[in-house]
């Protein structure tokens, strides 16, 4: 089965489209790009992987399965480019590519080299699509290459949909201890398209494993509309993400700072480097940058944030937050913003939203559910508490113990 005109308009209209997608991913102005480039190659491998449905178009009568093979290599990018997107959207700092990174060109340049082998050989009559030679080892060599690329094409495929996810994985979780604030920092959408175009990546595979036979016929058309379908809404998400981490100048460590004379190593939960003594230190520090200069009232305030602050590495602050203080970075602004918030409903000049907003929190329920969760009640019941007698208002850092410690 071919493409019908409406197939060919289709597939125009998809390379043209992502050649809009490149050249404004790679145009835009952003502060950081190392996204935007991932998907640029992206979007330029797939656009490339269409040419040959193009090339028919304008020449009905011409053979175009050889360009076709010639395409698998750009195929085995989309993997990697998938990857590096998802690197660059949930890493602090931008991806800087280095020359452990070119064996990510591994699947790539293998499928290249086996297609080079099969066009090599004469016998291999790519225009019929049909494995022939002019003796059996040049048949096998044919099977074998024809197999490899079946095989290459399966396992880095899947090799990068899993590391890929795994990276989103570990974002989802890890989050609550960089941000205090994850309404607009979910990659969910990612995650479904993904699965999706592993799907799709998975529908060419069948097809072309059942090309010649009868198991399996879907025509030209169908694949044509299920990649535009697709193509189209990843741009436009891709277009709409921001990235996740905004460029912040880091503060480095001296090795003087903080922590002593210790050598400063990368940033990693490392107990031996940090003692009791300067758990302490540091711990001291961050309720100072709290009570004194308030910063959770800032809504962006982020680990990185705090760390330029407080002039003490993003991993030692976190580390003293979750094993010393016994809270994630969220939850720990959180706990604060609602001391605040305690304080700030028992004066009758502000509003619920007003104290939301005036403590930290760019969402009325994001507040409501936070200091439901920290005191028991929601702010409204809170504030009808205190004005009823039945709660008194305690000290900032008493709040936190909730409901059941202030009722009399």
């Amino acid at each position: 089965m071919k493409l019908t005109l409406l197939g060919q308009i289709l597939t125009g209209a998809l390379v043209l489209h992502q050649s809009f997608v490149v050249a404004l991913l790679l145009s835009r102005r952003e502060e950081r790009k190392d996204h935007s480039l991932a998907m640029a190659v992206f979007f330029l491998a797939n656009l490339i992987t269409s040419l040959p449905d193009l090339v028919s178009f304008f020449r009905p009568g011409l053979q175009v399965a050889s360009f076709d093979l010639l395409t698998m290599p750009f195929a085995m990018v989309l993997g990697p480019a998938f990857y590096f997107y998802a690197r660059a959207l949930v890493g602090p700092d931008p991806v800087r590519l280095s020359r452990q990174d070119l064996r990510h060109l591994g699947p790539s340049a293998a499928t290249g080299l086996l297609i080079a082998g099969l066009l090599g050989f004469n016998g291999f009559q790519a225009d019929q699509q049909v494995l022939v030679a002019p003796d059996n080892r040049a048949l096998l060599f044919n099977i074998g290459a024809a197999l490899g690329l079946l095989v290459i094409f399966v396992v880095a495929t899947s090799i990068y949909v899993g590391k890929t996810l795994r990276l989103l994985f570990r974002y989802r979780r890890s989050r609550f201890d960089f941000f205090s604030s994850v309404e607009g920092r979910s990659l969910t959408w990612f995650e479904w398209m993904i699965g999706i175009s592993a799907v799709t990546w998975a529908v060419h595979l069948v097809i072309i494993v059942f090309d010649n036979s009868d198991l399996l016929q879907i025509h030209p058309d169908t694949q044509v509309l299920i990649e535009t379908a697709w193509v189209y809404a990843l741009s436009f998400m891709v277009l709409w993400q921001q990235v996740i981490f905004k460029p912040e100048r880091h503060w480095t460590a001296e090795p003087a700072d903080v922590l002593g004379n210790s050598e400063i190593e990368t940033p990693k939960y490392q107990r031996s480097a940090l003692d009791e003594e300067r758990a302490k230190r540091i711990a001291t520090k961050i309720e100072r940058a709290m009570t004194d200069d308030r910063l959770y009232r800032n809504q962006g305030i982020t680990l990185r944030q705090l760390s330029n602050h407080t002039q003490v590495p993003e991993n030692y602050l976190s580390q003293v937050l979750n094993e010393m203080l016994g809270k994630s970075f969220y939850e720990f602004i959180n706990h604060w913003r609602i001391r605040d918030a305690c304080v700030l409903l028992g004066e009758a000049k502000f509003s619920i939203i007003e104290v939301c907003e005036e403590v930290g929190f760019n969402s009325r329920s994001t507040f409501n559910a936070a200091f439901k969760k920290e005191t028991g009640l929601s702010p409204s019941e809170f504030r009808a508490t205190i004005r009823s007698g039945a709660c008194s208002i305690v000290a900032p850092g008493q709040a936190g113990r909730g409901r059941r410690a202030e009722i009399n």
